[in-house]
Formats: structure tokens, sequence, C-alpha cells
């Protein structure tokens, strides 16, 4: 149940507050000889609610970060534990940095906001904890978006939450407090209950969020970045094409909000957002919508994983239970300069292209883009044991899969065709083949409106 607007409550919390600045510290600490800094939470709260996830015992060689650190028990035990710990608060604490003196820390101590800093400043870490923090932002998704950028393996999520997570079925619903409506304090921004805190976490990145538990009206969620689950020996899906969900070209920026569109064939029939694995370079990525398009096709759209690098990156994909599908690479922060100049493996002097045509009008070397644009490459030097999914058309090195190879022809040649991402810009660009692994000399091709 909510605790906004409880006169009861914001009662309580006055209360607390008195408490705690007599006492000094919002945390107890034990410190090394034996002695303890008594705080507002005991150890043995404070204990508890590590007790809520499963976390290991064992850190050694993790980089930690811990979002909030206040006093600093949190950073404390995991570099008990064995991990380079980095503490990030909003302010600086003097209680945290005497308590990292008294326990003899190493930790990193870092000032900041979590809504204005990202990988990009921090760096990434194998774990991290956001304890406590959430309905204290006003813009808990940014915020959360921000965490996800800075994990490389899991994040541990706690929150005030405003019912039991006893129903997930639940709509999600966030609470927004303008002023003190929530404990009588200025700084509590929202509260949602567990269905939309499960959403937000999965709409910032994390592909897989795991609800633990709820205690005294804080939630406490798991969330991943690697999917656990290992592929199975159904049939693999195939990729057809990819390209970016609003602008509908290759152009991908973390520093947007930007979503891939995937089509894929797949004969699996009533697939659904949790039965589609997808990975974007190192992480998972769960999709945010899954479109039936008849017979055997389907769109995927999901989130451009917060914190990948300025490089090229592979995106594939399982259903259910099947193997992994043909991987293929988008751009994600590189110029068109940048794309141009990526080197790829040595050309080979069997695979050559002889004819690109405009896959319906047939006009050679020029092809027209927008919606339903296709390519057709005439080639020779395709093995016959080269398998469709194998074979990609390279232009200035965006990958695009080919959807129909051909027989050999009276010249020796193969058809090869191919969808085009309906937003490409017009020019010319270098086309190029890659056959398993074999790639072709380049050759010019001019896309036009």
């Amino acid at each position: 149940m909510s605790q906004a607007r409880n006169e009861a409550i914001t009662q309580e919390t006055k209360k607390q507050i008195a408490e705690m600045e007599a006492l000094g510290f919002y945390h107890t600490i034990e410190l090394p000889n034996g002695e303890v800094l008594p705080g507002l939470l005991s150890a043995e709260r404070l204990r508890n609610r590590l007790t809520q996830f499963a976390i290991p015992t064992d850190l050694r060689g993790k980089r930690v970060l811990d979002i909030g650190a206040w006093d600093g028990f949190y950073t404390f035990e995991m570099e008990r534990r064995g991990a380079h710990v980095v503490a990030l608060d909003l302010f600086r604490n003097e209680k945290f940095l005497l308590a990292r003196d008294l326990v003899k820390s190493k930790a990193e101590y870092v000032v900041g906001d979590i809504c204005r800093l990202s990988s990009k400043d921090l760096g990434r870490f194998d774990m991290v904890l956001f304890f406590g923090v959430l309905y204290h932002v006003k813009h808990p998704v940014m915020a959360l978006e921000n965490v996800c950028s800075m994990t490389l393996d899991t994040a541990y999520v706690e929150s005030y939450v405003i019912d039991d997570g006893t129903d997930l079925s639940t709509p999600p619903v966030l609470e927004f407090y303008e002023k003190t409506e929530l404990r009588g304090q200025f700084d509590n921004w929202v509260g949602p209950n567990v269905p939309c805190l499960l959403a937000m976490a999965r709409a910032a990145g994390f592909a897989d969020v795991q609800f633990e538990s709820v205690l005294s009206n804080r939630a406490h969620l798991t969330c991943r970045r690697k999917w656990s689950s290992a592929p199975g020996s159904d049939t693999a899906p195939e990729i057809i094409c990819v390209e970016n969900s609003i602008s509908r070209d290759h152009d991908f920026s973390t520093n947007r909000d930007d979503y891939i569109s995937i089509y894929f064939r797949s004969a699996t029939p009533g697939i659904g957002c949790d039965d589609v694995y997808a990975e974007v370079g190192p992480y998972a990525a769960r999709p945010a919508e899954i479109v039936d398009a008849g017979g055997d096709g389907w769109l995927g759209v999901l989130k451009l994983p917060p914190g990948l690098d300025a490089n090229w990156h592979a995106i594939r994909l399982r259903v259910k239970q099947s193997q992994w599908s043909n991987s293929l690479r988008i751009p994600v922060d590189l110029s068109p300069e940048d794309q141009r100049a990526s080197s790829f493996l040595p050309e080979s002097t069997d695979l050559r292209i002889s004819l690109a045509t405009d896959g319906k009008t047939w006009d050679r070397w020029r092809v027209k883009i927008g919606a339903g644009s296709c390519l057709s490459v005439w080639a020779a030097g395709i093995a016959d044991a080269c398998e469709l999914r194998q074979i990609l058309v390279l232009l200035n090195g965006l990958n695009l899969p080919a959807i129909y190879v051909s027989e050999l022809d009276a010249e020796g040649l193969r058809q090869v065709n191919a969808t085009l991402p309906a937003g490409l810009p017009p020019g010319k660009v270098k086309l190029r083949l890659l056959c398993a692994g074999d790639v072709s000399a380049p050759v010019d091709l001019e896309l036009v409106k």
C-alpha cells in the first residue's frame, strides 16, 4: 500500500531523521577491531537486504559499482568479498570518508548524479548495486538506463514500491510526488508498483529482470544483461533484414533512444516477447514488440542496448528452443566515413561480382531505395557448399543477408537477392559480397530515390 499522504508515516520519518542525526550515521558500520559505529539501520537489517539477492560471496577479480553508497556498508561488504569497488553518491558524505579510513578501505569515491552519468563517464562494472535510490530521482527510467549502460553482467535494484508484489499481472502504475507527499521528504519523487518497476527495468535495457521479494515496501529485482538459458536444438530462425525502427536505415547511436527492427523467418508458432532471445554485441536484448507478419515472417523490435562501444556489433537471435540464427553486423556510433573505412577479410580472387541490378526494375548498377527496395547481384565463385545463411551483401560495410541464391546459370554465375532497409540515403556505395568467409572486390553501385 502506498505510504504517500499518510501523516502517521510522515511523523515516523521525522523521528527517524532525528534519531539518525543523533547517532551520526544512517548505516551501522562494523570496524575491523570489533567496534561498531551505530547507525539508524542495524547491521542485521542491512545484511537482510543483501540476502534478498543471490550475490556471490567470492567477488575476487570483479569490479563493483555501489550507487547511493551513503555511509558505505555495502561498499565495504563488497570489498570484503574481494571486489574492487567504486562508491557513487550525489554529494560528498564526510561520514563515508571517515568510515572508509576506519575500515581501511581502498574503495574509490565519486560524487555525481546517476541521471547524468553513464559508462562513458565511469566505465563498466561486472556488478552494480542500486539500492534505495530510484524513488529519489525525477527521471527513473533515465537513471535505470544509465545503470544498465554501466552493467556488464548483473545489477541488483532495490526501491520503494506501493504494493506487495503478490499480483504481477496488475497493470503498471507509477505515483509521482510533486512536493513532500511521500514521508514529508522533498526528494521522494516516484512510487511505482512492482509491475511498473519490472517494466521500467526492461524498458531501460535489461534483458532478464527477475522479481525477488518485497520487504517493508521495498522491492528487490535482479537485472541481467546476459541470457541465462542455453540455445536448443530446434531449427534456427533466419534474419532477413535489420534497420533502425524510426529512420529505417543503418544509423544507430547510443546518444539517442534507438530501437532496432529485425525481420526474420521462423516456423515456430505463437511467438511472443518472452520467446525471442536476441543479442546485440556482448549484450542480450529482450524485444519490446513481436509482430506476426504472416506465414513464417516475424518482426521483432528491441532497444539498442545501452553501453555499446563505437564499433560494428553482431546481431543474432533464437526462438524458444531453437539454435542461433544467422548473424549480421550493425554500425553503432560510426560515421559514414568510419563505416566505409572498415576493413574486412582479404579479398578473394575467386569470388567476383559481375553485375548488380535493382531487384524490381532490373536497372543495371542503380537501385531505387524506399519501401520494398531490393537488390540482385550476379556473382561467380559461390561454392555449392555455401549455405544461404553464409552469404551477405555488403553496402559500405552494412550487412544485408541474402534471401535467395539461384543455381549456376550458363555463364557460371549465381543470382543473390537481398532486401534493403527503406531509409537508406541516396548516393554511391561500395558493393561487396561475403560468402563463407570470402569477400569479393568492391564494385560501385548507385542508390537513387
